[in-house]
């Protein structure tokens, strides 16, 4: 490359990274830590300064990044809030006043395991075959649901929210939240335009990408249990993943996505009759745990036996993504697994051929001195 040849004390990587940055804009805190260390870099390897790195070196000796982490923790705190709001409240105490301690017990499984829209649908049900038995009145049945009514205006309330953070222009910094928000959510399209891929939410536009894969780039960090997912040299996405248990580890290296499948079929491996064998099992199977899509990934660097991919978990069992969490290095069978509201997102948007690179450990976590970061570049 041209640039390589212009840079004396940064990688090409790094002095993208940091060119596109404002020295007063607000990021991440992974972000803000290798903005730091580049420029760290740049004030200890001064003598050696390329003129297009002089350059840099003034724009940035003065840097003072702000951090997103208060305002993120703010928006999941609205997001909370807006779900348990008074009226949810009070149409549990109205119920708990009923039917005493074994509605209590029922709410505990009500509160933590159902939706927003089942528990409308579980409410009115519920309050209906009472009425029907006569432990609730007509104008009871009628109050209950006018109740229900504006748990739904509530409900529009937090997808005005979702709207607002669209139209703030600052769809990389909320991409997160939005795309959680808008998951399976009819008023969300993908479209394709020629070569861009566009996302789009009651109308309105929320993001454009194009299908190029020299644009895309995805980052797993095996130790850390994330993806971190590049556009046009930003960071857009980082998410939590799963990469394989002990003695079936998540080879680490260099990749691309070479296909895409939607509601794939999983090939599990399974012992039978002290053999290895491999069934095939549908999409919509109880047994099929590998989510809506599955992202073939070609290893580049080194030939490996087996079939790898970036896929999801079975939606059907509750909370099975954070059981797997809470240990992640015994989650998997060596694929990296994601949630499902941001693997629809990545097989939607990522082009075949997008470059992903497998890691044990980030170079820019914290326990790495600066000074080391320098000189493994």
């Amino acid at each position: 490359m041209v640039l390589d040849d212009k840079l004396k004390a940064l990688t090409v990587t790094e002095f993208n990274l940091l060119a596109n940055k404002d020295p007063r804009g607000s990021y991440d805190r992974l972000t803000r830590e290798n903005l730091n260390s580049i420029i760290h870099k740049l004030t200890d390897q001064r003598a050696k300064h390329s003129s297009l790195e002089r350059k840099l070196f003034i724009k940035f000796k003065d840097a003072n990044f702000y951090a997103l982490e208060d305002k993120a923790k703010k928006i999941r705190f609205e997001l909370v809030r807006y779900r348990l709001s008074s009226n949810v409240k009070k149409s549990i105490k109205f119920t708990s006043s009923v039917l005493g301690l074994l509605i209590v017990s029922g709410f505990i499984i009500y509160q933590g395991f159902l939706g927003a829209e089942s528990k409308n649908k579980v409410d009115v049900a519920y309050y209906a075959g009472l009425n029907q038995v006569g432990l609730v009145s007509k104008a009871g049945l009628d109050r209950i649901k006018q109740s229900l009514k504006k748990t739904s205006k509530e409900n529009e309330q937090l997808n005005q929210m979702v709207e607002q953070m669209i139209h703030n222009n600052k769809i990389t910094e909320n991409l997160k939240y939005i795309l959680k928000q808008i998951y399976e959510n009819p008023k969300t399209k993908y479209l394709q335009i020629g070569k861009q891929n566009i996302i789009n939410y009651g109308g309105d536009e929320i993001a454009r990408y194009t299908r190029d894969p020299a644009l895309w780039y995805v980052l797993g960090v095996v130790e850390q249990g994330i993806m971190r997912i590049y556009y046009a040299d930003e960071e857009i996405l980082q998410i939590r993943a799963i990469f394989g248990r002990k003695g079936e580890e998540t080879p680490i290296g260099n990749y691309e996505i070479k296909n895409r499948v939607y509601k794939p079929t999983w090939y599990k491996k399974e012992p039978t009759n002290g053999r290895i064998r491999v069934r095939a099992i549908p999409f919509g199977d109880t047994d099929h745990e590998i989510g809506h899509w599955w992202l073939g990934l070609k290893k580049l660097d080194n030939v490996i036996l087996g079939s790898y991919g970036i896929h999801g978990v079975n939606a059907s069992k509750v909370n099975e993504f954070y059981k797997k969490n809470f240990d992640w290095r015994n989650g998997s069978a060596g694929c990296p697994n994601i949630q499902e509201w941001y693997l629809h997102f990545l097989g939607k948007v990522l082009p075949l051929g997008t470059k992903v690179n497998i890691v044990s450990k980030d170079k820019w976590n914290n326990s790495l001195d600066v000074s080391q970061a320098a000189s493994a570049t």
